[in-house]
């Protein structure tokens, strides 16, 4: 791997440290994954990010490094500037910020309303440039207005934290000793609760919905997930819309889902490949790789 190695590319979450080797052709020829987010451990990330670096290729890469994600924000090895939107994804890459040697991909930000993102810009410089209306699923989901190439806007939505929030704790936590399993005719039924937005349920609904026995204390947290999710997609979106949705694994499908009830017209990218793609072309553009 180390001699067929011209980039390393690196995604810093709240919650996974991810990095790759690209060869020249862009594909990924190795990685590591590592449950140390930028947000869940202490110390100096430096030192961590050289640490998590070593320990998967015996020493410090000799070839580029590209960044994205946390390790430009407060908690990262140095803070770099929101670009503002409206932009040209195309303009990205003159606004890399090298910090020993690693060339961080700067975030996102929005006047009005307020909004911020760090990552997903990555995934946003992976996809075509006709691409209209992307949805990235995520603690926080995003929904960005993007046409011909431009950032309109975007908007951020709580759905995944909420969603851990109200079941670890309060009146709509996970009921104990009762295993939780998914069905999705269910999760359907409380995803089209929400889709109407001037008849739409409260999340207590699924608490009462348990208590009166319309519900399966099993189905507990695919009602609830339903819920908001149906209710994340509604305020975004109408039957027909045409969109991206950029996920992987469960949430994937979750957000198929809630899209394919609703009515929407959607195709679907891999978030991990989305950034891999990112990040390579940016380094790409930059003039990191020849």
């Amino acid at each position: 791997m180390k001699d067929r190695t011209i980039l390393i590319g690196i995604d810093w979450g709240a919650s996974t440290f991810r990095a790759w080797a690209f060869d020249e052709e862009g594909d990924v020829i190795g990685g590591i994954s590592v449950p140390d987010g930028i947000l869940t451990h202490t110390g100096d990330a430096m030192g961590r990010l050289k640490f998590h670096i070593n320990e998967w290729l015996s020493e410090w890469p000799e070839v580029p490094i590209i960044a994205c994600g946390g390790i430009g924000g407060a908690q990262g090895i140095q803070r770099t500037e929101y670009r503002p939107v409206p932009m040209l994804i195309s303009d990205l890459p003159r606004y890399l910020v090298e910090v020993n040697g690693i060339h961080i991909v700067p975030g996102l930000k929005q006047a009005s309303p307020p909004d911020v993102m760090r990552g997903e810009e990555t995934q946003l410089f992976a996809l075509d440039d006709s691409v209209g209306a992307v949805c990235i699923p995520g603690t926080y989901t995003k929904h960005v207005n993007f046409e011909h190439g431009r950032i309109l806007g975007f908007t951020s939505e709580m759905t995944g934290e909420l969603r851990a929030l109200l079941l670890a704790n309060g009146g709509l936590k996970t009921p104990e000793d009762t295993p939780q399993e998914f069905d999705e005719a269910v999760f359907r039924e409380w995803v089209e609760y929400s889709l109407d937005p001037d008849d739409a349920a409260s999340p207590f609904a699924v608490r009462a919905a348990r208590k009166t026995g319309v519900l399966d204390p099993k189905y507990h947290e695919t009602a609830l997930t339903g819920l908001l999710i149906g209710a994340d997609i509604a305020a975004h979106y109408d039957p027909g819309d045409e969109l991206t949705l950029v996920a992987d694994g469960a949430i994937l499908e979750s957000y198929r889902i809630a899209l394919d009830t609703l009515g929407a017209d959607f195709d679907e990218c891999s978030a991990e490949e989305a950034t891999q793609d990112g990040l390579f072309e940016l380094a790409e553009e930059a003039g990191l790789i020849g």
